[in-house]
């Protein structure tokens, strides 16, 4: 649980976590909308289908009704007293019959007749006659069933009459049966209000050609979803039509299969594209501190070689015996002891950053004389560069508590790397002033130059490890750009801060903060401890110590 963001990657556990991230969704929107499409597309089918399943329904309950009219054509003349009997007993027997009339006879002759009121009558239609006789001259020598639908001009509120024509193939002989269309429509209103849709927005109704081609030129397309013939071959110019219930709102599963879709995709569609982003982000990371440490190889190669090299020049002058005089030894021996101490800080320098970039440091914190430690550490940076030029001052607020819990190794490491790097890039102004104060609730150690600065740009980046200021003056001079991050890293571990202030070409200021729960304070006696700010603010301000 204590591991930062910045560990995890180190690890590349944000990467799997963050492919995760982008696959899961992904995954998810996908497969529920391959379903949503495949439902989205099967939904009008499957109205269908039911649509068909009603047709079916309504076949069957018309074949029964019809059944009753299959009486059987007369085989000859004899056979005609025999038929007007059936036909007669079939009117008798209902009060409201599937059939209003039916005319028989032999040869496409009408030879009797017989109705629902119980009337004969043998003016036959023209174009039922026509029929007839068309038939009889086309014999296919079984016995069929056609129906028969004729249009006629004039009242067109009136639906053309349709009749059923039982025909034997071999004697001739037919019934023609004019069926009741207002009993077939009762009948069939009957079957399909008794149909339960699956979707109670959808409703069934019938209509006839004229019907359905109006309400498909005039009203909304969509509001006409199927249409099928109440019965193929009995009924082929009445439909049964599927469409929307207008008085009621439609409940279509489709839509909220797309709703849920779009409802997914809003909640996926931000993971995905945060953990692209995160990818991305990491990856440009990871190329960028690959980057450095390329660079922080190569500065360190440069800088492990030139001691090296200064080592192995005087050592073979020592060997060949070109050195003459002890006094010449002594420069000698002094020079690469000089780099065998240069050699060694850059080692332990590089094994620093190791150890904290690795939380493996281990710190001992104790209470310490926090200006003493200044004092001594400056002290040792003034004698480290001896015949350097430069000037270190320091100056010691008032207030200042005498003793402070902090690891002065530690404290002591991140002040030298202050002093080395003010020194360094201070030009030919090489005056550096160490302030240590107190500014509220935090100690701070205050190292101010007057030296190149630092551009603003640069200034969120130099505590990042490996980074260096790419200008011509930093360029020229050594380092691994580890110094501030081991700093960063040191002061994060006493619960403090550290900033910079920088105007370039004017000097910087880098201030270290301690707080007081870190620094956990013990007051020497009749010493008041002030915690109001000491600072003077003004960059490389401050006097002697």
């Amino acid at each position: 649980m204590g591991l930062s963001v910045k560990r995890w990657s180190s690890r590349r556990l944000l990467y799997p976590l963050a492919i995760f991230a982008i696959i899961a969704p992904t995954v998810v929107m996908g497969l529920f909308g391959a379903y949503a499409l495949r439902e989205i597309e099967l939904r009008p089918s499957l109205y269908r289908q039911e649509l068909r399943d009603v047709q079916s329904g309504v076949e069957l309950k018309l074949e029964e009704r019809v059944a009753g009219l299959r009486l059987g054509p007369p085989k000859d003349e004899a056979d005609l007293a025999r038929v007007k009997k059936d036909v007669g007993n079939y009117f008798a027997a209902y009060n409201v019959a599937v059939a209003n009339r039916c005319y028989y006879g032999l040869g496409g002759k009408v030879r009797g007749s017989d109705s629902i009121s119980r009337e004969s009558d043998l003016a036959v239609p023209l174009f039922l006659q026509e029929a007839l006789q068309q038939m009889a001259t086309a014999p296919e020598g079984v016995t069929r069933r056609e129906a028969l639908t004729f249009s006629q001009s004039g009242d067109q509120s009136r639906r053309p009459p349709t009749y059923v024509v039982y025909f034997d193939g071999q004697s001739g002989g037919f019934l023609a049966w004019e069926l009741n269309l207002s009993e077939v429509d009762k009948l069939i209103n009957t079957y399909i209000e008794d149909v339960d849709l699956q979707n109670d927005s959808l409703m069934l109704e019938t209509a006839d050609r004229s019907q359905l081609d109006w309400r498909i030129r005039n009203t909304n397309k969509y509001e006409t979803l199927g249409f099928v013939p109440v019965h193929a071959e009995l009924l082929p110019s009445r439909f049964l039509v599927l469409k929307l219930n207008t008085d009621r709102q439609f409940k279509n599963d489709s839509q909220l299969l797309s709703t849920i879709f779009v409802v997914i995709a809003v909640l996926c569609v931000p993971i995905v594209a945060s953990a692209t982003l995160m990818v991305v982000h990491l990856i440009l990371r990871e190329a960028s501190e690959a980057r450095k440490k390329v660079d922080f190889v190569s500065n360190v190669t440069h800088e492990l070689k030139t001691p090296l090299t200064s080592i192995r020049m005087f050592v073979e002058t020592l060997k060949l015996g070109r050195v003459k005089g002890q006094e010449q030894m002594n420069a000698c021996l002094d020079v690469i002891m000089s780099e065998t101490d240069r050699l060694g800080a850059l080692i332990d320098h590089v094994l620093s950053f190791s150890k904290v970039e690795n939380q493996v440091k281990k710190y001992n914190f104790q209470l310490h004389n926090l200006p003493q430690i200044v004092r001594d550490t400056i002290s040792l940076f003034r004698a480290q560069m001896s015949g350097q030029d430069g000037e270190v001052r320091l100056k010691i607020l008032p207030g200042v508590p005498s003793q402070a819990t902090f690891d002065k190794d530690a404290i002591r490491e991140v002040l030298l790397n202050l002093l080395s790097n003010a020194i360094k890039y201070s030009g030919d102004d090489k005056f550096v002033t160490v302030m240590v104060g107190i500014d509220r609730n935090d100690l701070f150690i205050e190292v101010a130059d007057r030296g190149v600065g630092i551009p603003t740009e640069d200034q969120n980046r130099i505590f990042e490890k490996f980074f260096r200021v790419d200008q011509a003056l930093s360029r020229k001079v050594d380092g691994t750009g580890l110094g501030l991050a081991i700093c960063r890293e040191i002061v994060q571990a006493h619960d403090g801060r550290i900033t910079v202030e920088s105007v370039w070409g004017k000097g910087s200021r880098f201030t270290i903060y301690i707080p007081y729960k870190r620094a956990k304070t013990r007051r020497p006696t009749g010493t008041a401890l002030r915690t109001n700010s000491t600072r003077d603010t003004k960059v490389g301000a401050g006097g002697a110590a």
